[in-house]
């Protein structure tokens, strides 16, 4: 009887950590993806800017966060709400451009029905990280 319970038991382990593992990939798929294109300095400013391609599948937002320079916007394809601190929710559809300010805390969900890409052109001071979780 005791060999039952164990094995019982071992297998509810088993169950309930590959439930986990799956909730943690089906997660990961709805992050979205950056794809760096470009980072270079801005001249002898001590600026740097980054351009990059952020691709949000079905479903997907971001966290809040800040960036510590502007951040500079364009929808390629898809829409995506966009909330920006101290301003109203915006709806961004293809060929839209937004800028945002540094420190500002703002996030991007995904409303199409399929993808969203936007590019986005982040500057800031060199060395600092290009962004962070909002507080």
């Amino acid at each position: 009887m005791k060999l039952v319970k164990r094995l019982g038991l071992g297998l509810s382990i088993s169950f309930f950590i590959a439930q986990l593992a799956f909730a943690q990939a089906q997660a990961e798929e709805l992050r979205p993806k950056r794809t760096v294109l470009q980072k270079s300095d801005v001249g002898s400013t001590g600026r740097e800017v980054t351009l990059q391609i952020v691709e949000f599948p079905a479903g997907a937002a971001e966290v809040p966060h800040t960036h510590p320079g502007e951040l500079v916007g364009y929808v390629l394809e898809g829409s995506a709400d966009l909330m920006v601190e101290g301003k109203p929710m915006a709806s961004l559809k293809e060929g839209d451009g937004f800028i945002i300010e540094g420190g500002k805390v703002h996030a991007a969900k995904n409303t199409a029905k399929g993808s969203t890409k936007l590019l986005a052109t982040v500057i800031l001071e060199k060395g600092k990280p290009t962004s962070a979780p909002a507080k």
